[in-house]
């Protein structure tokens, strides 16, 4: 008996030629398969990538169609709530220009009409360019959340080319006009800073702000001058010598990052630094923690 053909995981095919190789159109209609886009499918239990879904979609399904709102947004792997990232939605979101036919509406593929703007390319995939971008995701991300995204548009770990400053970015934002929700999304390029590594930086910076303290500096490089190690803080008061360190799950589950956290704040505190870490919970409760940092002294925003 010769073995039934099966497609190669990650891998998306379209639906006709899944019938021309023998796939039964019970196994098409089965679990065994999703139909990502209209007449593509990919194995359920290996999915194809998003940014192959996005390019099948652009090239074959709707041409001219920019990848826009939470789709684009994962591609730049500007952070998201689980919800709306694409492995819990499993839809794709995409622009048209009015006056262009559309597919009738599917479960995973929401089509959106508006009028032609800016827009960016990642691997040859055209997506909402980044102001456009946030006017998007302003519907649904809260202002932390808002913020999160443009410090990730700007920071180092950008997938955007070339990658804008913090500066760039406002004066991008200031000219937009006629944009839905500019006003929600200059409020939160106003606070984008340009060395922010995590979503959790932002959330931490932002609760400091927010409490009244001044303005820290951002992922601060200390070095060791008898080893010559290097280390990075996550938020810091220089002239104090006090740091703030956001500590994740992984920060105790990771033997390795918890042995170099170990000897980060041993090689810091020889240097003279007072280091104070802060948790998730502490994020959802600040009061202990912003006591401290009062106890401490940090300094406070000038009126």
């Amino acid at each position: 008996m010769v073995p039934r053909w099966s497609p190669k995981p990650r891998s998306l095919h379209r639906r006709a030629d899944l019938l021309v190789r023998g796939v039964h159109p019970r196994r098409l209609a089965s679990t065994e398969f999703i139909e990502v886009i209209p007449g593509w499918c990919t194995p359920s239990d290996a999915p194809a990538r998003l940014e192959v879904i996005a390019r099948t979609l652009q090239r074959s399904v709707l041409p001219g169609a920019v990848i826009c709102h939470a789709t684009a947004a994962e591609l730049l792997e500007v952070p998201l709530p689980r919800e709306h990232e694409y492995a819990q939605s499993l839809l794709v979101h995409c622009l048209l220009p009015p006056g262009r036919p559309r597919r009738r509406p599917t479960p995973r593929l929401h089509v959106h009409t508006g009028p032609d703007r800016p827009s960016s390319r990642i691997r040859g995939v055209a997506i909402s360019g980044p102001v456009a971008l946030l006017a998007e995701l302003s519907r649904t991300l809260s202002h932390t959340q808002l913020v999160a995204a443009a410090d990730q548009l700007v920071g180092p770990h950008s997938r955007l080319r070339p990658r804008p400053t913090a500066a760039q970015l406002r004066d991008l934002v200031a000219a937009a006009t006629g944009t839905y929700r500019i006003t929600r999304v200059r409020r939160a390029v106003a606070l984008a800073r340009d060395r922010v590594e995590s979503p959790k930086e932002t959330e931490t910076r932002l609760l400091l702000l927010h409490a009244g303290f001044a303005e820290p500096v951002i992922n601060l490089e200390v070095r060791a001058p008898l080893t010559g190690e290097t280390f990075r803080l996550d938020l810091s008061y220089p002239a104090l010598r006090l740091a703030i360190e956001y500590d994740g799950f992984w920060h105790s589950t990771d033997r390795v990052r918890h042995r170099r956290d170990r000897r980060k704040d041993d090689v810091l505190h020889e240097l003279g630094w007072r280091v104070v870490r802060a948790s998730d919970a502490d994020l959802a409760d600040p009061h202990a923690l912003l006591g401290r940092l009062r106890h401490l002294q940090a300094p406070l925003a000038r009126a």
